[in-house]
């Protein structure tokens, strides 16, 4: 074929339209061609260099999620990294309630008998705890119970 498209090519391609054709070709296909006396010197370069390949280290946890997944963290987990400012019994309590109050839970996946929680998971049923609740104490007035009677003395 290239063989073919130079000939064309030097004998003046039949037609306008095949000219406009096999002119893109034309650099790839001039390394196929011995060296013609009174060739025009400037020859573009038939192929760009290839470009060195640098030797780039991937990150071990990003390998990790790329195979695995996100990183999941049983409650006490993601309290000791910060995901969580409260130990797990409070959120174990916490997600009892959401459930009751029709907040949607972390299903979570269970891990060797442990369920274990993306950060984003735990950080959106957090932000969607504290926006029902109002307030920081889980929707609990920190003021005195109107039936009790408070002591002004």
């Amino acid at each position: 074929m290239s063989e073919l498209t130079a000939q064309a090519i030097n004998a003046g391609a039949p037609t306008q339209a095949l000219a406009k054709v096999l002119a893109p070709l034309e650099p790839t296909l001039a390394q196929d061609r011995p060296h013609v006396c009174g060739q025009d010197p400037i020859v573009p370069p038939l192929r760009p260099a290839p470009v060195p390949q640098q030797a780039t280290e991937i990150p071990v946890d990003v390998m990790e999620q790329f195979f695995h997944g996100p990183r999941r963290y049983s409650l006490a987990e993601a309290f000791e990294e910060g995901i969580l400012k409260r130990k797990p019994a409070t959120i174990r309590t916490y997600f009892k309630r959401s459930r009751e109050r029709g907040i949607p839970v972390p299903e979570g996946a269970a891990e060797g008998g442990t369920a274990k929680y993306t950060a984003d998971e735990l950080t959106t049923w957090l932000r969607a705890w504290e926006e029902q609740a109002g307030l920081p104490n889980g929707g609990r007035s920190a003021g005195p119970k109107t039936s009790q009677t408070v002591d002004r003395a």
